[in-house]
Order: structure tokens, then sequence, then C-alpha cells
């Protein structure tokens, strides 16, 4: 979806509704979208990116989760807590909610990044996320966007709360191919590397017994890692499970 500038009324209305939030002030909604390759090449506009929002986005995810968690779970020590919500908070689970409100096709991305798949990239949804929850916070007040955050994550944080999210697909990919009577012989390697040195973006397979089992891509190798992990854990499951 291209939305224009001419166009952003009509097609900022529509995520407005999927995220059950009306902005007064439109412009933080276009920042919070605005990838920072985008606002590069309109630097002559005076564009600015998300990524201001995206960091008091973070800050505001984390206290809301932890606070859900410290009134929910009063018996459990901060172990507990910080595990749980790492698990709610990381970049897997906010761009598993970016896809389910297609906020991909939202963002705005500079040439490049929107060449090499950039709308996917779990990365740039989860930043985005961030940066709306931000938004939400500057236009609307805490607890508007206390609101949204728990709305969005309910069912992730109730998830974490019963045990079924996994968080370190690579270390239970691993833990898979040596259960159950099986011996798998798991690889994980980097196939891919581009964009400039400030903004790689790594490409990690993950191979069982020589065979591509998984792919995906991240701004670290852990991350690509990660994601080629997730990939291979769901092909797992479908295979063996």
């Amino acid at each position: 979806m291209d939305i224009s500038m001419s166009s952003e009324p009509a097609g900022y209305s529509v995520l407005e509704n999927l995220i059950g939030y009306v902005f007064s002030d439109k412009g933080l909604l276009v920042t919070a979208l605005t990838h920072s390759t985008y606002a590069y090449e309109h630097r002559h506009e005076n564009v600015n990116d998300n990524e201001r929002l995206e960091f008091v986005g973070d800050g505001i995810l984390d206290f809301v989760v932890a606070d859900a968690l410290f009134h929910r779970k009063q018996k459990c020590d901060e172990g507990y807590l910080s595990k749980t919500r790492a698990l709610i908070v990381c970049e897997t689970t906010l761009a598993d909610k970016a896809v389910m409100i297609g906020l991909g096709d939202y963002l705005r991305l500079g040439r490049g990044e929107e060449s090499t798949g950039g709308r996917d990239k779990p990365s740039n949804l989860a930043n985005a996320m961030e940066a709306i929850f931000a938004a939400v916070y500057l236009d609307g007040g805490f607890e508007t966007a206390r609101s949204l955050i728990l709305r969005i994550l309910s069912d992730s944080i109730e998830l974490a709360l019963a045990g079924q999210i996994v968080f370190d697909y690579k270390s239970r990919i691993l833990e898979l191919a040596q259960t159950k009577g099986n011996s798998h012989t798991v690889r994980f390697a980097i196939i891919d590397e581009s964009g400039p040195v400030h903004e790689k973006c790594y490409t990690a397979a993950v191979y069982l017994d020589g065979e591509e089992f998984g792919r995906g891509t991240g701004h670290s190798k852990k991350l690509a890692e990660q994601e080629a992990a997730r990939s291979g854990f769901n092909e797992w499951m479908k295979r063996y499970a």
C-alpha cells in the first residue's frame, strides 16, 4: 500500500481504526511510521524518522508490561518477572502484532529499504509498533497509551504467563534436535549481508542434517539467527509435532 501525502487522511484512518485510536495530531502518526531511510532521502524536507518515538515507546512499553505482571503475579520474584516481560516486549512478539494489523503496509521507507523487503522485516515492524505507542502517549496521554498496549498485547501476556511463548528459538530448536530419540545435526550460517555499515542487514539460515530448514533476517547476526531459528522451529512443528 502506497500512502502518499495526498492520501494520508483516508489511508491512516484505516490504521487508526485497526489500533482503535484516532490521532488529534496526525503528524505524530506519520512520524511513527517513518523509517530512517525515508527521512534521509527526504532530508531537504525536514522529515523526522521514528527513532526518538521508538525510544520513548520502548520505555512506556516496558513499564506498562512490568506493572501488569507485578499485579498479576504478586508472589513471583524479580527474575521471573524480568524473563516474562522479555518474552512479551521482544522484537518477535511486537513484529507479530504489527503483522496482524498490517502495519508494514503503512511504513514510509527509503527506496533501498523498500527493495530489500523492509515492510516485512521484524525490526522495522517492532520499532514502528513502539513508535506508535509513544505517539499515542504524546497525543492522548499515558492512560490512553497503557490501554492500547494492554489491548494489543493481552493475548501475548496470557501466553507468557502460561509458559507458552518460546523466545529463544535457537536454543529451542537445538533442544528439539536432541530429544525424543532424535539425533539431528543443526547448523546456523550467515548467508548474506547488505546495507550500509551503520545499518547492516544480515540473512541467516538454519540447516537440519544439511537441509536448509529456515531463513531469517535481522540487523545483527544474532537476531538473524533467531529469526532463522523461529522459521525452522515453525517448520519443525509442522513436520514432527
